[in-house]
């Protein structure tokens, strides 16, 4: 090993490994790429979330006077209204040109809401509503009834046993971009680490490699390399979305989003141990790339159910019970445990019982990816099968 400890070889291959991806165009355009994509999303969803809570209604002369009960459903269902006076060859007019989302007219006992092809569930909800309000209303008002008086007797007083989180819509969209984040860096990054594996034994790298280290040692500075270099590049975009989002007011809990962070990058280094020692078992089984997409991509899969159940799931039920088992799994805890501990309801115990279990189940993962590395890496030609790779002879 030319002197070189085991210690040594290691930071000797991550260091490379490190500077090599740094320094590299492609990490700078991924940076930029990734913002971009995050910006457009911000955007959209932004131009979406306006165009869905906002509608316009066309009133006709005889249902005028329900304008000011509409305009205050509407507030208290956090949507905009714009009401349009019009008459009814006008409003329906305007309607089919789009103009209008709908058209109310008619009289107490007629009324009518009129839609180009559909109405929107929102405001039939809201329209439906304050006629149902104003014809109870009259009805009482005509028995004699004080309407004001029945309408706080049939009133429902809601509690909650835990006072309300008043954080809880910045520590969802905290969870969020916790769960993209961490699914990103460790999709990408692992790849990396089995395509890596792949270029250096197709260009016959890795036996100039292994003539001077062992092969435990390459692998462990593979990952140790890249898994910084995906370390970084989370931090970055990390550091710049918290400054970002506390600029233009979206964040105004910093202990909220310092605590997220810090999640994050204990999560991904345990996420990125786990799968960058499954990528790169696998890298050494092929001698082509072409070959690799069918051997990573069932690693993948664990990834894509935590991360589908955290953006979906959750947000609508943090308290979900599947969604908390699921996050003791080690293959899925490093995406849905810092999701659940963001949105408050993982408990200090239950986020350490989940660490850990991924920390045994990473001990045992990288020993059995090192034996598939060992048996593997400098066999060439066809793809080797897992059973021969993990009964092969090991090199030393």
């Amino acid at each position: 090993m030319n002197g070189l400890s085991a210690r040594q070889a290691v930071l000797l291959v991550a260091r490379r490994e490190f500077v090599t991806q740094t320094r590299s165009r492609s990490f700078v355009i991924g940076l930029v790429v990734t913002l971009v994509i995050f910006g457009i999303y911000g955007l959209v969803f932004q131009f979406i979330g306006n165009q869905t809570s906002s509608d316009t209604l066309g009133v006709t002369p005889e249902s005028a006077e329900l304008a000011p009960a509409l305009q205050q459903a509407a507030s208290a269902a956090d949507r905009t209204l714009t009401i349009v006076d019009v008459d009814r060859a006008t409003g329906e007019q305007q309607v089919r040109e789009d103009d209008l989302d709908a058209l109310l007219t008619g009289a107490p006992g007629s009324y009518q809401l009129i839609g180009r092809d559909s109405v929107g569930s929102n405001l039939q909800g809201i329209v439906a509503g304050v006629v149902q309000r104003s014809t109870l209303t009259d009805a009482l008002t005509a028995a004699g009834q004080d309407p004001v008086l029945v309408a706080q007797r049939g009133t429902v007083a809601v509690t909650t046993l835990e006072p309300t989180d008043p954080e809880r819509g910045q520590r969802l969209g905290l969870a969020i971009v916790t769960s993209v984040l961490l699914f990103m860096s460790l999709i990408g990054y692992g790849t990396a680490v089995a395509q890596g594996v792949v270029e250096e034994k197709s260009s016959r790298v890795v036996e100039l490699l292994l003539a001077t280290i062992k092969p435990i040692h390459l692998l462990t500075g593979k990952v140790l390399g890249l898994g910084a270099v995906g370390l970084a590049q989370l931090l970055i975009l990390g550091a710049i979305g918290l400054a970002g989002a506390s600029a233009f007011g979206l964040l105004t809990v910093p202990s909220a989003a310092a605590s997220a962070l810090v999640a994050a990058v204990i999560w991904y280094l345990l996420g990125f141990f786990l799968y960058a020692s499954v990528y790169a078992a696998a890298g050494s089984m092929v001698s082509r790339q072409e070959e690799l997409q069918s051997l990573v991509t069932p690693i993948m899969f664990p990834l894509f159910i935590p991360f589908i159940f955290a953006v979906s799931v959750l947000p609508g039920d943090p308290r979900n019970t599947v969604g908390a088992v699921l996050s003791f799994i080690p293959f899925f805890a490093p995406t849905l445990m810092p999701a659940r501990a963001a949105l408050g309801v993982a408990p200090w115990w239950q986020v350490g019982i989940a660490i850990v279990l991924t920390l045994a189940t990473i001990v045992g993962v990288v020993q059995l990816a090192a034996r598939v590395y060992r048996n593997s890496v400098l066999r060439t030609g066809a793809r080797v099968s897992w059973s021969e790779a993990l009964r092969g002879t090991t090199r030393t």
